[in-house]
């Protein structure tokens, strides 16, 4: 008998969460009688299927901060039935189910082996916690990738894939600190409540760093020409 259908994030494309507590928490609920679906990266998928989004929300969602991801699925217009943290704590997210560790096998190598792998660049995007965004704009207004739209006085992540990898630059303005991005390794960017590094820093200098970013990628697409131009020649 089922007893309920969970899913798993693995965030694949970094080491975000550990792999192993993946394994022996999918084990542990298995064995309990739930079903259980690994996802490489639900940040990826909330940009290229929203009808698995739709079917995922109904589920228990084990993954990182529990703020980024209702901030990805707000997103979408969708809410999700409930979510876990996998990041710190698993003794914490099987108690939520009445389980224990003990109850896993400490053979998981082999599992690992067969989790979904997510190869290249990752899903690299901001998320806004609507419950504190203000819709100042300064996102909109700072974002030299056109990532954001604001329409009255609304704003929103409309291209999502103009963002720049490795950039959280727009979450340094954020006043209110809305501006979520669940790859980033601290907090309070990546979701989550601890204040592992100061936000809000000078704009100037945060402007700066971006402009950097958006003249390396110019560079960088320019190089990329010509050498598909040399090629064809």
């Amino acid at each position: 008998m089922n007893k309920g259908n969970i899913t798993i994030c693995l965030c694949a494309s970094r080491s975000i969460i550990n792999k192993e507590n993946v394994m022996e928490v999918s084990q542990i609920l298995n064995k309990a009688g739930y079903t259980i679906a690994i996802e490489a990266d639900l940040c990826e998928k909330a940009i290229t299927s929203f009808s698995e989004m739709r079917k995922i929300a109904s589920t228990t969602i084990i993954a990182c901060y529990p703020r980024a991801v209702y901030a990805l699925f707000d997103w979408l217009d969708l809410k999700p039935a409930a979510v876990l943290d996998i990041r710190n704590n698993k003794a914490e997210i099987l108690s939520r189910f009445g389980l224990s560790e003990s109850s896993a096998s400490r053979d998981l190598d082999a599992d690992i082996d067969v989790l979904p792998a997510k190869p290249g660049e990752d899903a690299w995007y901001p998320l806004i916690d609507k419950e504190r965004c203000c819709a100042c704009g300064k996102c909109y207004d700072f974002c030299l990738f056109g990532v954001y739209t604001m329409e009255k006085g609304v704003v929103e992540v409309s291209s999502p894939t103009h963002c720049k990898n490795n950039c959280p630059a727009c979450a340094r303005v954020c006043p209110n600190k809305a501006i979520i991005f669940p790859k980033y390794p601290k907090s309070p960017v990546n979701g989550g409540l601890a204040e592992e590094e100061p936000v809000a820093v000078n704009p100037k200098l945060v402007y700066n760093e971006a402009l950097q970013m958006r003249l390396e990628q110019r560079r960088a697409s320019v190089s990329l020409l010509k050498i598909k131009n040399k090629n064809k020649a």
